[in-house]
């Protein structure tokens, strides 16, 4: 008895009710307005990137110097950034839309390194006002990227040395026509 009800309760369910798709009204979601994605520029910081140097074995980390360059260009005041990208060569070479997009680029790495270096004051406690804000953001940028500098220059003869190592164990392996 109890399982004929729950049949036809389930057979109700599934049959007997009408499915109908429920309607978005398109005016609830909120549009941002966007320029339109432009091919980027060769300076353009791009996300997730990989590049791997000729002769080099191993694709290693983002190039610090292109890093550094934008963080540079990131910790120039508004007013004086289109000076600076006046003086890199490549940035002649952009077309109008290349030149805008790489602006915005800019402005967000720079909204998002203010964001991490006063997440990193308030962590810390440090005492910084809105008066002194763009002078420590300065500040932990530099000394980040001398600290990472100075770690790479160390570490530079052991991974040179361990990529050696694993390059010819693969050689050994692959380069012979040995496959498994």
């Amino acid at each position: 008895m109890i399982r004929t009800i729950t049949y036809f309760l389930t057979g109700f369910v599934l049959c007997g009710m009408p499915l109908e798709a429920q309607e978005v009204d398109g005016s609830t979601k909120s549009v941002k307005s966007r320029p339109p994605r432009v091919p980027d520029g060769p300076f353009v910081p791009k996300r997730d990137m990989i590049q791997r140097e000729k002769g080099q074995f191993w694709a290693g980390p983002q190039d610090e110097g292109r890093f550094v360059q934008i963080m540079t260009l990131a910790l120039v005041p508004k007013e004086q950034l289109e000076k600076q990208l006046q003086a890199w060569p490549m940035y002649e070479k952009l077309t109008q839309e290349q030149k805008a997009r790489l602006v915005e680029r800019i402005d967000e790495f720079r909204m998002k390194s203010t964001k991490e270096a006063l997440g990193v004051a308030q962590e810390f406690q440090f005492d910084v006002r809105p008066e002194n804000e763009q002078a420590f953001v300065r500040a932990y940028w530099m000394e980040k990227i001398a600290t990472e500098k100075a770690i790479r220059e160390e570490l530079s003869p052991l991974r040179k040395r361990l990529e050696g190592e694993a390059r010819r164990r693969l050689e050994t392996t692959f380069k012979s026509g040995v496959k498994q």
